[in-house]
């Protein structure tokens, strides 16, 4: 079919894409603040600025100056002022000894901007930045959470006071330093030492941890806005000790505080976190709520203070297959924590993949004003939903019931119940994302079985209040991905989706990349996917699938793979390939290839030992000697993540049996490799080993390495190195596969 006018994608393409995230209703209703980040090419970096649109509708506009990269936009209750985070000019940056160095060296700060017109103002100066923030329910107070040194928090203002003293006083000082000369040389030549004693010391994306801990702050608000412009008013510190703390949130009242932390004596050897309350103004030990054996995140208050929900994640015995429920908790400790959603086999929140979101910040869990509902996002089958569970007086579940449907992933949202209205990002097959807005509807007859097919039609009418990459994408030709179902022998019904060449006409072949998706708890969705576009625009089919271990499918097809990978999964995969050459004739099955990242590298690397009936594959950021991943961020929890929490030295044979490398001899496949100099996920050795053992072999592979990039590197790296890595993923099946 001819389309003029309209040309297939290419990878600068990216560059002129647009991301919006995080849509914020105003407390009034009639307005709904947004991040929307584009690529800056000339530097090479992303800038964020916060955008506000009507809620009825109408034209976008700037509310902040986007001078860098802000995020996440909050109103205060009162819709007087809205808070947000960016890197701008640091306190007494330019001075000696607090100018440019200090500048860079700190993170984030906390900026008010008032709403009905005037300047931002920075209203922190934590050295070490604001890593997260959240309102008190009356706007009076804004807890924050930061990563300091033992010694306490260090601010800039101070060090921008003691500058000059330091400068005028510099012959002393050096004097003083001189006083011997070798432990001086010492300090300086040794400065950059690590040393290490925590048995998780770094995060991907993140860094070092060094003797770092995040601790929670409180502001007073009124206390912040007397002070004079370039004035701050310091914060109280509210936990200490020698754990990490987050995720505050505030009682109704603002006279307590529930957050989340493992306050155990060994708390970096165990895997769970915990809820804990802490009474402001007083100085005694917190309360602990729950009970030590999950994973919890999000806490937030009913309205009466009686209740505190929580997503959660049970320890045993999935592990970390483990679902996300919503759990609730007496706020007073009278009686232990029960699941909302135990009956609901879905994993709660997005845990769709993609290379094209950037700022998204996930959803607390949402009250109603009654107390009554709690909104919540789901996965489902490819798609994300949002969903509300109707909670009893006493606390109880009354049922889970979804509020929207379709082809989409809802990777964002806001609700505002007393208003009945709600704001969502919303990504779609041809869009990356844009945002949304809703009348929310309570009519029983108009609410969604939460289990039924997602494409269901029915639920909330949503209105597109934005227009990003609209004009962009009318130029463009998309293919669409096409859903079809399949079972391998003896397995349960498992999604997969087709998408065709760009060009695409009936009698053809066409050679077509198997795409398998990291995790290996996530989920392919049906949300855009520039990487499958770019494939398909070079004349390439793309077959992605959702095989058991991913998430959107309950509990025991998440739980499949427990301790076992390269077996069940890799029988979905091979099924999956099967049925889509069955049902498209178009494909040629002597023109396959197969590419995925982390995860999917680790399947990619599998199943070129396992068979050679792909004719190119490409290995991102894989796993592939399981023992040797005792070095990476996650390796204390390696045993526990897919090894039975036996360790190598336990029991060498689970190791060995899993990993791609043991079965590197029978690996015939051209071969590109990529990985990521910073990645603390999947070190690089796994990407050296592969490399080596192909080498040996003389079979064809090509190594990328991308410096200075983390695992997420696809999504939120550099832009000009996720255009060369897109460049060459296409290219390097297109030589292999298309004649």
């Amino acid at each position: 079919m001819s389309h003029p006018g309209k040309q297939a994608l290419t990878e600068y393409d990216l560059l002129d894409f647009e991301f919006v995230s995080d849509p914020q209703l105003s407390p009034d209703g009639t307005r709904v603040a947004y991040v929307r980040t584009v690529i800056d090419k000339e530097s090479n970096d992303y800038r964020s600025q916060i955008f506000v649109v009507p809620s009825a509708g109408g034209t976008p506009e700037p509310y902040t100056a986007g001078l860098g990269r802000e995020t996440p936009p909050r109103w205060s209750p009162d819709g007087k002022y809205m808070a947000f985070l960016t890197k701008r000019e640091s306190p007494g940056a330019g001075t000696k000894g607090s100018g440019q160095g200090e500048k860079k060296k700190s993170g984030a700060q906390l900026f008010l901007l008032p709403t009905r017109g005037g300047e931002a103002r920075c209203i922190t100066d934590i050295e070490s930045g604001v890593n997260s923030f959240v309102w008190s329910p009356d706007g009076k107070k804004i807890a924050f959470t930061s990563s300091i040194e033992p010694d306490g928090p260090k601010f800039l203002s101070d060090k921008a006071s003691t500058a000059g003293n330091e400068s005028k006083n510099g012959e002393l000082g050096d004097q003083a330093q001189s006083a011997d000369p070798l432990e001086s040389l010492f300090k300086k030549f040794n400065d950059d030492v690590r040393h290490i004693t925590r048995p998780t010391y770094r995060r991907d994306g993140v860094g070092w941890f060094e003797n770092k801990r995040r601790h929670v702050f409180v502001l007073d608000v009124d206390d912040v806005i007397a002070q004079a412009p370039g004035q701050f008013s310091r914060p109280r510190q509210i936990t200490f000790g020698d754990y990490d703390h987050g995720d505050p949130a505030f009682s109704p009242d603002g006279n307590k505080l529930v957050v989340v932390a493992n306050r155990d004596p060994d708390a970096d050897r165990t895997a769970h976190s915990d809820l804990y309350l802490y009474t402001l103004g007083q100085e005694a030990e917190p309360f602990k709520l729950t009970r030590g054996d999950s994973g919890v995140g999000s806490p937030t208050f009913s309205p009466d203070g009686r209740w505190i929900a929580y997503l959660n994640r049970l320890l045993e015995p999935y592990r970390n297959t483990s679902q996300t429920q919503l759990w609730v908790v007496p706020a007073d400790g009278s009686a232990a924590p029960r699941s909302l959603t135990s009956s609901f086999d879905r994993t709660l929140m997005d845990q769709s993949i993609t290379d094209m979101r950037v700022g998204a910040s996930p959803p607390r869990p949402m009250w109603s004003p009654d107390g009554q509902t709690i909104y919540v996002d789901a996965s489902d089958r490819g798609t994300t939903h949002l969903y509300r569970v109707d909670v009893t007086p006493d606390g109880e579940g009354a049922g889970v019931y979804r509020l929207t449907s379709g082809e989409m992933v809802l990777y964002g949202w806001s609700v505002l119940p007393t208003l009945g209205k709600s704001a969502f990002a919303v990504a779609t097959p041809d869009n990356p994302g844009n945002i949304y807005v809703a009348e929310l509807n309570h009519d029983p007859s108009t609410l969604l079985d939460p289990l039924s097919h997602a494409a269901e039609e029915g639920g909330l009418p949503l209105t597109k209040v934005t227009s990003a990459n609209d004009s962009l994408l009318a130029q463009r030709l998309i293919s669409l991905p096409e859903r079809f179902t399949f079972r391998a022998e003896d397995g349960p019904e498992v999604d997969g989706w087709v998408i065709k060449p760009i060009g695409w006409e009936a009698g053809k072949k066409y050679p077509a990349v198997l795409e398998i998706h990291g995790g290996p708890m996530a989920m392919y969705a049906v949300g855009f996917f520039l990487e499958f576009q770019l494939l398909a625009a070079a004349g390439i089919g793309v077959i992605f699938t959702n095989p058991r271990g991913s998430e959107g499918y309950g509990q025991e097809f998440c739980a499949a793979i427990m301790d076992d990978w390269g077996n069940r999964d890799y029988a979905d995969l091979m099924a999956g390939v099967d049925t889509a050459l069955a049902r498209n004739d178009w494909i040629d099955p002597d023109r396959l290839g197969v590419a995925g990242g982390s995860y999917g590298g680790y399947m990619t690397s599998w199943i070129i030992g396992h068979t050679d009936r792909f004719k190119a594959a490409c290995v991102m950021r894989p796993v592939t000697n399981m023992e040797s991943m005792l070095a990476s961020d996650i390796g204390f929890w390696v045993s526990w993540s897919w090894a039975g929490k036996k360790d190598p030295w336990e029991d060498p044979e689970i190791y060995r049996r899993q990993s791609p490398m043991t079965y590197a001899g029978s690996m015939r496949t051209p071969t590109l490799i990529i990985c990521n100099e910073e990645d603390f996920r999947c070190p690089n050795d796994q990407s050296e080993q592969l490399y080596t053992a192909l080498q040996k072999q003389g079979v064809e592979v090509e190594y990328l390495r991308y410096p200075g990039e983390s695992h997420g590197m696809s999504r939120s790296g550099k832009p000009w190195h996720r255009v060369h890595r897109l460049r060459h993923i296409v290219h390097w099946f297109a030589d292999r596969l298309v004649r």
